[in-house]
């Protein structure tokens, strides 16, 4: 049996279809799987670019920590409470500007490390300009002092006075005195 010129042309035809349809079928069904995955490869990369840039900061940041952290009053860490010397450090600073704090209640401190922080709630009496210099003079301190709620009220009519009471978050750092 012999094969014409003609045939032989179609039976290639036909081989060649069939060979396409299949590869045409098989990267039809893989074609959402390459998109999810050229997706999740774009994702990643981004996500490393940042995580690049992030720690190129690292050093910044740990600069900026360090020169905060040189300002924070250090106590050491077998001392067992250091709220009586914090609400004596802010009633000295509100006794200077004319505030007369009459009652501090601290708050758990809460570590992180070596830095520690303390809620003070103070409740407080003074004049406008002496509240002024007392909130001036914390937030030159820097970052030991935070006043993160104040409320101010009238206390009488025309007497020029206000009271209310404020939550000063205090920031220390606790060290082994041996380390030093």
């Amino acid at each position: 049996m012999k094969i014409s010129e003609r045939e032989m042309i179609l039976l290639v035809l036909l081989i060649g279809t069939i060979l396409f349809g299949g590869t045409w079928y098989y990267i039809d069904s893989k074609l959402p799987e390459y998109k999810n995955k050229r997706i999740e490869i774009e994702r990643l990369e981004a996500q490393l670019r940042l995580d690049q840039r992030r720690i190129s900061m690292q050093k910044n940041w740990m600069n900026t920590l360090n020169s905060l952290q040189k300002d924070l009053q250090v106590f050491d860490i077998k001392q067992k409470s250091v709220s009586p010397q914090l609400m004596q450090t802010i009633k000295n600073i509100s006794t200077k500007h004319g505030i007369r704090i009459t009652r501090n209640q601290p708050y758990a401190e809460k570590p992180t490390g070596d830095l520690f922080e303390m809620g003070i709630n103070c409740t407080w009496q003074g004049d406008l300009p002496s509240i002024i210099g007392f909130l001036t003079e914390l937030q030159q301190k820097g970052v030991q002092y935070d006043v993160r709620t104040l409320n101010i009220s009238p206390e009488g009519k025309k007497s020029g006075q206000m009271k209310g009471n404020m939550v000063i978050h205090c920031a220390y750092i606790k060290i082994s005195k041996d380390a030093e």
